[in-house]
């Protein structure tokens, strides 16, 4: 007989073995290059190098990044980067006991009493939410959120917190606790409003803990298709199977992506400011991650505004995709944009912002705009198929 939630040898081994790999692979990536190859005229340049970034999302007041660096310190550190200059600071770290991937939202307007470019992030499996203000204070949003580890299911317990900026759970937060494998809904108090324990059945017929991790809340837009007025969920793990929930309720389907493999990041092709648009996509790699930038995005075929891109993570890179709605067909058209093939390298995130400025041989620079983002030790995680 099946037991509830598979926990057989096979399930657990493939994980810790997909972690052990993926945990060599990351001695490579100190001397590795990472090799490029786009599609439909979109550039890709080297934008800045940096120590163990990871999660990331953009300040679109003060033009500046926010990351997750230095991943594998305990408690988990984040930093700023400015988009002109590059520079990068030291913004806060948090009180969690764990290290693990935290996905991190900045506000883009003001929101609860929590000013604008504040960043709500959790604790990495302990259950918190931490407001970080603009100048690195960091207090405790809320607590007793769902923070168990089912270590059969996964070694690694990432949690994400994502803003509904649509209205369609009446702009409150969404958690997710991978270790769990359940995502909440926290109201602007600070209270759980529902908590849902997802769960799917895999090829062998077994029902599986859900991994929540990629997270993404969407609106009404004919270009989402079955996606739209959903949350979104990609897992922590080398499956095609992704969920969407009801904002409302809480219930969910078991959907496959769109993608070939898990959604690693969901964001919208959206400029807040009029500017045009490029797609920064960070690549972990230790001491040697780096982030690069997507330009000249419109040659994309039938590209248009607040279209949704989904990122995939592999063991030794990743891929990016524009995804959108066919009515003619009735199905999602996936187009790859661009492909990261590196030894020790992992696609962690990516995230829309005004085109910076890329130097010229002959003198400074080309200054263009761009703007979006609605939206060591280093695992990589079971999830993460050898990946991470």
């Amino acid at each position: 007989m099946k037991p509830a939630f598979s926990q057989d040898g096979y399930a657990l081994m493939r994980r810790l073995w997909s972690y052990a790999l993926s945990v060599l692979c990351v001695a490579q990536a100190a001397h590795a290059t990472v090799t490029v190859t786009t599609n439909y005229g979109v550039v890709a340049t080297e934008w800045t190098t940096t120590t163990g970034n990871m999660k990331m999302d953009f300040d679109w007041v003060r033009n500046r990044f926010v990351i997750q660096y230095q991943y594998g310190t305990t408690p988990p550190q984040y930093a700023t980067i400015d988009l002109a200059t590059k520079a990068l600071n030291h913004l806060a770290s948090t009180t969690s006991s764990t290290h693990f991937e935290t996905l991190l939202t900045v506000l883009p307007q003001n929101w609860n009493g929590h000013a604008q470019g504040t960043t709500f992030v959790s604790s990495g499996g302990t259950g918190e939410i931490f407001a970080i203000s603009p100048t690195g204070t960091v207090t405790t949003f809320t607590s007793g959120l769902p923070s168990a580890h089912n270590w059969w299911a996964t070694p690694t317990n990432y949690t994400t917190v994502r803003l509904d900026e649509f209205g369609v759970a009446n702009y409150d937060l969404f958690y997710a606790n991978e270790g769990s494998g359940e995502v909440s809904r926290v109201n602007s108090a600070g209270n759980i409003v529902w908590t849902t324990a997802l769960s799917y059945t895999d090829s062998y017929g077994f029902s599986q803990q859900g991994l929540p991790e990629a997270l993404i809340v969407l609106g009404s837009n004919s270009r989402w298709g079955t996606f739209q007025n959903k949350v979104l969920v990609g897992q922590n793990y080398p499956t095609s199977t992704m969920f969407t929930i009801d904002p409302a309720t809480g219930s969910f389907q078991a959907v496959t992506s769109p993608i070939p493999g898990a959604p690693e990041s969901f964001r919208l092709y959206h400029s807040r400011t009029g500017a045009p648009l490029a797609l920064y996509v960070s690549l972990y790699g230790g001491s040697n991650s780096k982030i690069y930038q997507l330009s000249n995005l419109t040659g994309i075929p039938n590209l248009q505004p607040n279209d949704l891109f989904i990122a995939r993570e592999a063991n030794g890179g990743g891929e990016v995709y524009h995804v959108y709605w066919d009515n003619n067909t009735s199905s999602f058209v996936s187009q790859q944009i661009a492909a990261f093939s590196g030894p020790g390298y992992f696609l962690e995130d990516m995230v829309f912002a005004p085109q910076a400025v890329v130097p010229e041989p002959t003198s400074l620079l080309l200054f263009a705009t761009g703007a979006v983002g609605v939206g060591v030790f280093r695992k990589r995680s079971g999830k993460r198929q050898a990946r991470k």
